[in-house]
């Protein structure tokens, strides 16, 4: 893999309209001459004092969509000039219940009403609230890279998954998929056939049924695959723990989620950006092994935009929740000395050197900051400097 430690400098002009990025020596001449003040820390962008009417340069954006993390690359002509992974929230569908459970409790305290059903309209395009947020976060991602760089046109990636190949944990063909299959017409009597009508754990006949291994409710299908024959007392004390079932079993939920919403985000891509693009998976995994990238999304990004030349760091971009976390002991304070949480700043050590990172909690005792060598460095306050505050997206290197 060719990859330089040269960095791009991005740049806009005094309209705030992007232009072609520079090199960092040439954006260090822009400032020292007055000709471009800073514009944004991360990443760093200048401001140039006068406005180009043809602003030249355009960028193709690829994104690995998922259902923890996204993959996001930037390309120009023959080099990508953008690299990030993005984390997602994973509380949203507990939030949304939590939210149901204080507004049915409250109905039936403060005031006793009957329960209204179907007084809610849902819109055409309406996606469940979890599949909502990890689409928009993508959104909201190439939105704020529009601000600094020309993007258009965008890649996306439509994944396709065998489900028996999934389940089994390897690669079948169609042959040995229809050899897999037992007869019977429920999940129970396909599961207790297979395993000739014996308790997997104490070898019982009698009062048998039909377990899953992984539960309906965090992934789990009615596959064969998933399933377990357990006697009557050995599945109760499966469910209080008493028993612990191990086995290579893999889940459907990841690779549903990724699915759901494709149509949704194809569509709001085609308003945003002139040309959207589709890959497949199998595709962007050969091209990446062709390439000699790592198993990375942003890499899997690279892959789909064909190019293993990155003139970029691979930043850390954490979506920002708009209400502060409750009851979180380490983030009390929503600003405490002058400074808030996830701000760039620059702790002076004794040791005497500079260490840049981004508030991750407000202490008494100190300010503890995020780095590349520590995840919870403490700095005290006298000694650290804001150089940075992000609003709605906050970028780590």
């Amino acid at each position: 893999m060719l990859k330089t430690k040269q960095m791009k400098v991005f740049v806009v002009d005094a309209e705030v309209k992007p232009l072609l990025p520079t090199t960092p020596a040439r954006a260090r001449i822009l400032l020292k001459k007055g000709k471009a003040k800073v514009y944004r820390m991360i990443s760093f962008t200048i401001q140039l004092n006068r406005t180009v009417d043809n602003a030249a340069g355009e960028f193709t954006a690829a994104v690995d969509d998922g259902a923890k993390w996204i993959g996001i690359a930037v390309k120009g002509k023959n080099e990508v000039v953008f690299t990030a992974n993005v984390r997602l929230r994973q509380d949203v569908s507990r939030k949304v219940k939590e939210r149901a459970m204080y507004r049915r409790t409250r109905r039936s305290r403060l005031r006793h009403r009957p329960i209204r059903f179907l007084n809610r309209k849902r819109a055409k395009d309406w996606l469940p609230p979890s599949i909502r947020y990890r689409k928009e976060v993508v959104l909201r991602v190439l939105n704020d890279l529009q601000k600094f760089l020309n993007i258009t046109k965008v890649v996306i990636e439509q994944v396709k998954f065998d489900v028996s190949s999934l389940i089994a944990g390897r690669k079948l063909t169609g042959t040995e998929y229809q050899q897999k299959r037992y007869e019977g017409k429920s999940f129970r009597e396909k599961v207790l056939k297979r395993d000739n009508y014996t308790c997997q754990i104490c070898e019982k006949k009698e009062n048998l049924e039909a377990h899953h291994i992984i539960p309906r409710s965090k992934g789990g299908t009615n596959f064969v695959e998933n399933g377990i024959t357990l006697c009557k007392d050995c599945h109760r004390a499966v469910h209080e723990g008493r028993i612990r079932i191990t086995a290579n079993v893999l889940s459907l939920k990841a690779p549903s989620i990724v699915q759901q919403g494709k149509l949704w985000l194809y569509r709001k891509l085609k308003e945003l950006f002139e040309k959207v693009e589709i890959t497949f998976g199998y595709l962007t995994r050969k091209k990446r092994e062709e390439l000699g990238l790592p198993k990375d999304h942003y890499a899997d990004a690279c892959a789909m935009l064909n190019c293993n030349k990155i003139l970029s760091p691979v930043y850390f971009i954490i979506p920002r929740r708009r209400r502060p976390e409750i009851n979180n002991p380490t983030k009390k304070h929503d600003e405490y000395r002058g400074f808030r949480h996830f701000d760039l700043v620059v702790a002076y050590h004794r040791t005497k050197r500079k260490v840049v990172g981004c508030v991750r909690s407000l202490k008494k005792s100190g300010l503890a900051i995020r780095t590349k060598f520590s995840d919870n460095f403490v700095a005290g306050y006298t000694k650290s400097k804001l150089l940075w505050r992000p609003r709605r997206l906050v970028y780590v290197l």
